[in-house]
């Protein structure tokens, strides 16, 4: 290639990082993928909030939707065929999701300040389904 190609590349490049980077400062996202046919989703709108998505299998999903500040999201999953879907709304909420084996599902929704849910799943075919409305909830679900 030449300069002059890539100088147009590095500049495509740039205007379409430009096009994507989310608007509010300091919102995070983080997604790692190893297996076959794994997909991910997610949206922020908002400021200062994170989502690490983390799958290892084989054919797992995972949505992650955050709107306002300071929520913090973590889905984790290894295995096959595990699903995974959560909401944030409002301010300083926190959500982590484990899942181990294969067959789960897990569907989290937090409208609110100050909100918890953990979830671990191991094995095979649980499904969690949690919805925290209002202020200061915690929720823990363990399935084997």
């Amino acid at each position: 290639m030449t300069l002059r190609t890539h100088l147009f590349a590095g500049a495509a490049a740039l205007a379409m990082t430009a096009a994507f980077t989310p608007a509010h400062a300091g919102s995070y996202i983080s997604v790692q993928q190893y297996g076959a046919h794994n997909s991910f989703g997610s949206a922020q709108h908002g400021r200062r909030n994170r989502l690490t998505i983390y799958q290892q299998g084989y054919a797992n999903d995972a949505v992650g939707t955050q709107t306002g500040v300071r929520n913090r999201m973590v889905i984790g999953q290894q295995g096959r065929r595990n699903g995974a879907n959560a909401t944030q709304y409002g301010r300083g909420n926190i959500v982590g999701i484990a899942q181990f084996g294969r067959g789960h599902t897990a569907i989290t929704s937090q409208d609110g300040h100050g909100n918890a849910i953990g979830v671990i799943q191991a094995r095979r075919g649980n499904h969690a389904n949690v919805t925290q409305i209002g202020r200061g909830n915690v929720s823990v679900i363990v399935q084997d």
